[in-house]
């Protein structure tokens, strides 16, 4: 909290959009809040296109927070004070979290309003990554899924199919060793374990046909024949030569053309498009995956924090914008992410002709699963947990078998007692 709070601390980026004239129409100002400095451009964009349609209505932009746990925390702290920006995007595994803290408001009274709401492009799936208990908390803004991102010179040059070496774990693994062998400080792969909630871990587990817990959620599942292949291949990776650092360095090295394939979110495509610039042949492949398997969806939904009717009704509106079709195209086209409106699709036949790589992440789109949190309190803290302990496999400290044994009782020891 502490940290959020610091963050909040450090204000609204001092920019409004909409150009002179708009701003001396307008006498309504709301924020918006999220994660990632790298989605701010993005934010920027959508809300440029709403003012040219909604000039009485004035967004600011606060501060993006680092993590999506920081921005969850800095929503919850800022709305027990009355701070809190009127719009705020949380990550799809927080869910729980924002409807148990009522770090949001239910957007069902809003909904039953508009008319043709199906029509629109939302449908069921979609809305039900929005949706916990019966109520809807929010509406997906950034769809993602995890894909490998690749080199496919490097890869040629270790006498690896591009084509091919997606087929399964193990020959992406082995691929990894024969980049990391050219030398010359090469690294064969970077798996993002830091990923915020262990996504990319539960990505990994998921698409062997993993679990987390048991669907009443009273037991635990991971720790399986199936949990234990998971942290064998995370074992791997550091075998085959990663380094261990952060996201940010790892997609920098990759870009530098250093790294040899980065398993992420597919929404990264745009920003590595352009760091790459052309240097080499970028390809993109859906994860490997058993019969049955599936992927943890990623990305955030867009929820409203505010109960004043007024600057409710401003925020409702950016909303519908924003995972509108034509605020998915702008976010899709900006990102490679997956469009949050079935009807946005019809527009974007040209993008995925020139970008295919944005391919690979809507490959997955009929698998997708949830993004799991865990239940109660601890939910962050047994987030934290795990990520130590991934941390202490792939930089070979310790065993998958002991790894695994740890993860258990670990998260054992968080989780509620009957």
């Amino acid at each position: 909290m502490a940290s959020a709070a610091a963050m909040a601390a450090g204000g609204t980026i001092g920019l409004a959009f909409g150009g002179p004239s708009a701003r001396a129409r307008s006498n309504l100002q709301i924020q918006v809040s999220f994660f990632d400095s790298a989605f701010q451009p993005v934010m920027q964009a959508l809300i440029r296109r709403f003012n040219q349609q909604t000039p009485q209505i004035e967004l600011r932009v606060q501060t993006p927070a680092q993590t999506w746990d920081a921005q969850l925390q800095r929503t919850i702290l800022d709305m027990r004070t009355g701070a809190a920006a009127e719009l705020a995007v949380q990550g799809y595994n927080r869910l729980r979290i924002v409807a148990q803290n009522k770090a949001a408001i239910p957007l069902d009274p809003l909904i039953a309003k508009e008319s043709d709401w199906a029509a629109q492009g939302y449908s069921p799936a979609l809305m039900s990554l929005g949706e916990f208990q019966g109520q809807q908390w929010g509406l997906p803004l950034a769809l993602s899924s995890p894909v490998i991102f690749y080199n496919a010179n490097l890869l040629k040059e270790a006498s690896v199919d591009p084509q091919i070496f997606a087929a399964g774990w193990d020959s992406v693994t082995d691929a990894a060793k024969k980049i990391t062998a050219l030398g010359g400080g090469k690294m064969g792969a970077f798996f993002d374990y830091t990923a915020d909630g262990n996504w990319m871990y539960q990505a990994l587990l998921f698409s062997l046909g993993g679990r987390m817990m048991s669907n009443d959620e009273r037991v635990i599942v991971f720790d399986d024949a199936i949990g234990l292949r998971a942290l064998q291949i995370l074992r791997k990776f550091g075998e085959a030569g990663q380094v261990d650092m952060t996201a940010d360095q790892a997609g920098q090295s990759f870009a530098a053309g250093v790294t040899g394939m980065i398993f992420t979110s597919n929404r990264r495509l745009g920003a590595y498009q352009k760091a790459i610039q052309g240097r080499f042949e970028l390809g993109a492949a859906p994860l490997p995956k058993v019969e049955g398997g599936r992927v943890p969806v990623g990305g955030g939904f867009l929820s409203v924090t505010t109960s004043d009717p007024a600057k409710q009704k401003a925020a409702w509106e950016f909303l519908k914008f924003a995972t509108s079709p034509v605020g998915q195209e702008i976010v899709v086209r900006m990102t490679g992410a997956i469009p949050g409106n079935i009807n946005a699709a019809s527009n974007l036949d040209d993008f995925y002709a020139k970008a295919p790589q944005a391919r690979a992440g809507l490959e997955q789109l009929p698998i997708v699963s949830s993004w799991y949190s865990f239940p109660g309190p601890n939910a962050i803290k047994i987030g934290d947990v795990l990520f130590e302990r991934l941390r202490s496999i792939i930089t070979l400290k310790v065993t998958p078998e002991d790894a695994l044994r740890a993860m258990r009782a670990d998260v054992d020891a968080l989780l509620p007692k009957a």
